[in-house]
């Protein structure tokens, strides 16, 4: 039986943008034998198709029941979906178009969910344009390219708007597309509507907890969480990651694709995250925002090997707990990633919980990569133009606060023992150069992160190199 399997991004763009894959996998099912594994690859979800051998090209035979400790039953299914979120609906659709009979497993009483939550319940459907340096991924580049390149922005939004229904316009301030009624629930309605015309069945609150080959492969045995087994030839894994645990996720699907498929993973972490840690200075900043440039220094002997990498955003928030806005989440996975392998990571779904709990470093987080701010982007000869320029009797604290807001000024000279009154005529020149540091390169002292819970997505998950692109 082939073993290939589909994977995890974490990226920016929408959670139904790398779906296409379902689609061409399934026309070749419908014109080929199916002795093989067939993938998709999900932004926010593991979703691999794995078809067992039948008996005649193109065609999908029924298993024979097998014997066993739990109820077994013939299913009328062609297509066992596993999970109903954006992946495991999207698939359903273009299975269902091949004439398949499709049902969706969903585990809890609602699908889609996490659709319902993306964007500011908004919905941001689609970027304006993806290549494969908007995806994080541990495999080869260039399984990235041949995941967009078998179906593009274009065609995914052609889809969107002719066979879903589904209104789309850009804002040009983020470059994606939402739906015309920002409403996110529109999104996750239309796209179960387009299942159904297409006669695809949903089953709520079923829960698969395994599944085993059957009949020397022939077909897959599906152990529903009340005892009950039921027999189906082809099935799509597509459950969701760990991220927003209260929505019903638990990492089953990794351990499905583990223990019961064989299939290779990198271990899971949480991605898109806020980070933890103290604010400049000793001060408490919560509720603050302001514009940044931030970029990630790598740590040891990877500071030489890698380019840094600079966040596609500028927003910059202060929380309770330490750091978020969108410039912190688009580097978050730098330093959470080697953080969670260190720590170990989680490999069944009654362990993927523990996760769900915020993370701290033990080594004070030295031989992590070291996210690095300037807080107003502006350079460091341009803040020494500032910090210099005449009349010698103005506050050093008053050019810091024609910059930056006024907080953050005075936790960033408290942070470089530069007293507030101090004059510009009175700032010494090691007490400048510090400064100078604070204000264009600084580094934040990141002790953790806020963990699943906080997290927008997963990242780790079923190695690309193991998909069949």
């Amino acid at each position: 039986m082939g073993s290939v399997v589909g994977a995890r991004f974490n990226a920016a763009s929408s959670q139904l943008s790398s779906q296409r894959i379902v689609r061409f996998r399934f026309r070749d099912l419908r014109a080929s034998s199916t002795g093989r594994s067939i993938s998709i690859a999900s932004s926010r979800s593991t979703a691999a198709l794995h078809t067992t051998s039948s008996p005649g090209e193109g065609s999908l035979s029924h298993a024979s029941s097998a014997s066993g400790p739990f109820a077994s039953s013939r299913s009328s299914t062609d297509v066992a979906v596993l999970g109903g979120g954006a992946a495991g609906l999207t698939a359903a659709y273009f299975a269902a178009t091949t004439g398949a009979r499709v049902t969706i497993y969903e585990r809890t009483s609602e699908t889609g969910k996490k659709i319902l939550m993306s964007g500011g319940a908004r919905c941001n459907v689609l970027p304006v344009s993806a290549t494969a340096q908007d995806f994080v991924t541990e495999s080869n580049p260039r399984l990235v390219k041949a995941v967009l390149a078998s179906w593009t922005v274009a065609r995914c939004r052609e889809w969107l708007e002719q066979d879903v229904q589904l209104e789309l316009g850009i804002e040009h301030v983020t470059n994606k597309y939402f739906p015309l009624s920002n409403s996110s629930r529109e999104v996750r309605d239309k796209l179960m509507q387009a299942c159904l015309r297409v006669g695809v069945e949903i089953r709520y609150d079923t829960s698969v907890e395994s599944l085993r080959p059957i009949d020397n492969g022939a077909a897959w045995a599906l152990r529903i969480r009340n005892g009950v087994e039921e027999h189906v030839p082809v099935v799509i894994l597509a459950m969701g990651g760990l991220s927003f645990p209260a929505v019903g996720t638990d990492g089953t699907g990794y351990a499905i694709a583990r223990r019961d498929l064989n299939h290779v993973l990198n271990e899971p972490y949480p991605a898109l995250v806020p980070l933890t840690g103290e604010h400049p200075g000793g001060e408490r900043l919560p509720g603050l925002s302001v514009d940044v440039s931030l970029e990630c220094e790598q740590a040891g002997a990877q500071a030489t090997k890698k380019k840094k990498s600079k966040a596609s955003r500028v927003g910059f928030l202060f929380t309770h707990r330490g750091f978020s806005g969108p410039s912190i989440l688009d580097l978050s996975h730098n330093v959470v990633r080697p953080l969670v392998r260190t720590q170990g990571g989680i490999e069944t779904s009654s362990t993927a919980g523990k996760v769900d709990q915020d993370c701290a470093t033990t080594d004070g987080g030295s031989s992590l990569p070291t996210l690095v701010v300037n807080w107003s982007g502006e350079t460091r000869e341009e803040w020494l133009t500032r910090l210099t320029a005449p009349p010698g009797r103005a506050q050093i604290a008053t050019r810091l606060r024609d910059a930056l807001p006024q907080r953050l000024a005075d936790a960033l000279l408290a942070e470089a023992g530069v007293d507030i009154k101090c004059r510009v005529a009175d700032l010494k020149k090691d007490e400048r150069l510090k400064l100078l540091g604070v204000l264009t390169k600084y580094r934040i002292p990141i002790n953790g992160h806020q963990g699943y819970r906080k997290a927008e997505v997963t990242g780790g998950g079923v190695s690309l190199d193991e998909i069949d692109t």
